[in-house]
């Protein structure tokens, strides 16, 4: 047997080993710790944040876009908007014990299909990904809302959460909707003003963050709410020089005259000849800037800025005031008018195809005559036709704040021959757009300046300071005030004796010229029996407060200016002025209140009109006998009723009668005298 040799001696050197081996250990975790806490403790702190956190990008609600007085045109409020967590979702479809397997996918693609406009299909694909978020619908409205959160816990599905995001709203629908555009899912400004202003519109970017645990569920904090950020950025508002009572007569006019005359599009415009400042712009087809992606992109072209075309005879006046500044002619210069005349290889006739013989050159611009204005322009020459077109601001954008202006087309002067420069004074072979054309009559209006046209009135900061102002603009004096005043009193003609008598409002001394040319086809050349029929115009003739252009692209049946765009002038402009207590400038053609009276019978005028009496949401009409149109106007205005004055004086005859019950919105037709 042998004897063991372990000492005492060798227990000690195993027991130092192990205790170096256990220090050795220690010092290892201490050197790792340390590395982990100090050296790389921030960088791995950001990913355990990261794995636990997810951040959704929204943006805070846009500024406001509101009329000259405050009347709101396009509004941004919070809404929820609804995503998926696929892993979420499907891991709770996993059975513990004595449970039965459901699939809570397909449960929730059918129950929501109906509410969200979305196909089961579609929804169960998404339900059914890889991943932790899926945006399902952005921005529901309201009620789809609340039918939603009832869905989710009737049926108890879970992985379906909301992120509050801005949603904007455009509050008169299809009003002015070329004006104010639209804006994108990511409220990003894609058309309009939203476009052209969308870095003043558009709200803070924030980023909304949550904890999440290892599915990626939402781990609520008592302290914050995960479906709804409360924070709130104040954005800038900008008014418009927009006045929303005209503009919603022009949309009427345009949807009546779109209806009467089935053209193929129409601007209107009416503005302000001293200032510049748009108080109407219209334009159809048309769509409605909530539901913009319903429409065709054709209907969101803005006509009155973004199309150009010939414009005919209501070109006339401006060649007219060139012969006046270059003193070729005066109102009296005698022309011979003897229906048509020859220019090279070309031949250029009346409307009629008849002549005048001999008459003033007044008679030229009253009847339109185009055998006269071919004689003006071939005496004024391509050079000075071209540089007067120039200085009138054709050939170039007019730099109104909103996107996708024209500039316009003009010749090359050296570049025209002799059919060029006679077509050139009828208004032909130049293109403008509606804005270039009622821009250049309004210098004729107002005694000879050139003005920038503006839609922008101020745009307001949080705090109320005005951050940016419109303001009238003088880009060039392009005629001398008599030779304005000269063309005015020509212009006036037009209309009380002339070929514009459609456009006559008794009382009122209108200024104006009708139109009719002919479209041109998209292969070159002229579409046959397709025109322009147009009207523009200003109101009252001597002391202009209004102006105004009415164009109609390609109206079937009637096309002359004067058959179709004159009349839209006229009932539009006596709606206004009427409204606006704009009084005539004479009683001509005015019956007297006194002669619609019985004999013996005195005059009873009410002091104070009846209010109007609601009836839920409807209103009762009451007996408006007696009222001006302004004090009517007052009393239906808070109605949101709208008023067709017929005549001006004392209210005699109404429609709807007294007693009847209507809805906001609706007409209502009064005769005065």
């Amino acid at each position: 047997m042998k004897k063991n040799k372990f000492t005492l001696g060798d227990s000690r050197k195993r027991l130092m080993l192990l205790g170096y081996l256990v220090l050795g250990a220690f010092l290892l975790v201490s050197v790792r710790l340390l590395w982990i806490q100090v050296v790389s403790g921030t960088e791995l702190g950001k990913r355990a944040v990261t794995q636990v956190t997810e951040k959704i990008k929204r943006h805070t609600p846009r500024g406001r876009i509101v009329d000259r007085n405050g009347e709101e045109l396009a509004v941004s409020i919070m809404v929820h908007s609804l995503y998926v967590n696929p892993d979420e979702m499907n891991k709770s479809a996993k059975p513990g014990k004595n449970e039965i397997p459901r699939d809570v996918a397909r449960i929730a693609a059918q129950k929501l299909a109906p509410v969200l406009n979305i196909s089961e299909e579609a929804l169960y694909s998404d339900f059914t990904l890889k991943g932790q978020f899926v945006w399902v619908k952005r921005m529901l409205e309201p009620k789809d809302y609340e039918q939603v959160i009832k869905i989710i816990k009737e049926n108890k599905i879970p992985g379906l959460h909301f992120i509050s995001e801005s949603k904007r709203y455009y509050t008169k629908k299809s009003m002015a909707a070329q004006v104010l555009g639209f804006v994108g899912t990511d409220d990003s400004g894609l058309s309009g003003l939203e476009l052209a202003l969308d870095s003043i519109l558009k709200g803070a970017e924030t980023r909304q963050t949550f904890k999440t645990d290892a599915m990626g569920r939402i781990i609520a904090d008592k302290n914050t709410d995960p479906e709804e950020t409360k924070e709130k950025t104040m954005v800038s508002t900008v008014y418009l020089t927009i006045d929303s009572k005209m503009q919603f007569v022009i949309e009427d006019a345009l949807d009546d005259a779109m209806k009467r005359t089935n053209s193929a599009g129409a601007a209107v415009l009416i503005m302000d000849p001293h200032t510049g400042a748009i108080l109407a712009m219209g334009s159809r087809p048309t769509f409605d800037p909530n539901h913009f992606g319903e429409y065709p992109a054709a209907n969101w072209l803005n006509r009155a800025i973004s199309i150009i075309y010939e414009p005919g005879s209501v070109f006339k006046p401006i060649v007219g005031t060139m012969g006046l500044s270059e003193g070729i002619v005066t109102a009296d210069t005698p022309i011979n008018d003897t229906g048509s005349i020859r220019i090279a290889d070309r031949v250029i006739s009346n409307w009629d195809g008849s002549g005048m013989g001999m008459c003033k050159f007044e008679d030229v611009i009253k009847y339109s005559i185009n055998t006269g204005m071919v004689q003006l322009g071939m005496k004024l020459g391509a050079e000075k036709e071209i540089a007067w077109a120039k200085k009138y601001g054709f050939g170039k954008a007019t730099g109104i704040e909103l996107p996708s202006e024209e500039d316009g087309i003009l010749y090359n002067p050296k570049n025209m021959y002799e059919p060029d420069i006679a077509t050139l004074a009828i208004g032909q072979g130049i293109a403008v757009t509606p804005l270039q054309e009622l821009r250049a009559i309004c210098a004729i209006a107002n005694g000879g300046e050139l003005l920038k046209p503006y839609i922008i009135d101020r745009i307001v900061a949080p705090n109320g300071e005005v951050i940016r102002r419109g303001k009238k603009q003088v880009v060039r004096n392009v005629i001398t005030p008599e030779v304005a005043a000269q063309m005015r009193t020509m212009m006036e003609k037009v209309v009380s004796e002339g070929g514009g008598k459609t456009a006559r409002i008794k009382g009122y001394r209108i200024a104006g010229k009708t139109g009719t040319a002919q479209k041109i086809a998209e292969q070159g050349g002229y579409a046959p029996g397709k025109y322009i029929a147009s009207f523009v115009g200003f109101v009252p003739a001597d002391k202009p407060q209004y102006a105004m252009l009415v164009m109609l692209d390609t109206p079937r049946g009637a096309f002359y200016g004067s058959q179709v765009s004159a009349p839209i002038f006229r009932d539009t402009l006596q709606q206004i002025l009427v409204a606006k207590g704009i009084q005539p400038s004479s009683s001509e053609g005015l019956p007297s209140f006194e002669a619609h009276m019985k004999p013996g019978q005195t005059e009873k005028r009410p002091k104070h009109i009846p209010p109007l009496e609601a009836k839920g949401d409807k209103w009762k009409v009451p007996d408006f006998s007696g009222f001006d149109a302004r004090a009517i106007s007052i009393e239906l205005e808070k109605a949101k009723l709208v008023l067709e004055p017929h005549g001006t004086g004392k209210a005699y005859k109404q429609s709807p009668a007294e007693g009847t019950t209507v809805e906001s919105g609706t007409k209502i037709e009064i005769w005065f005298r």
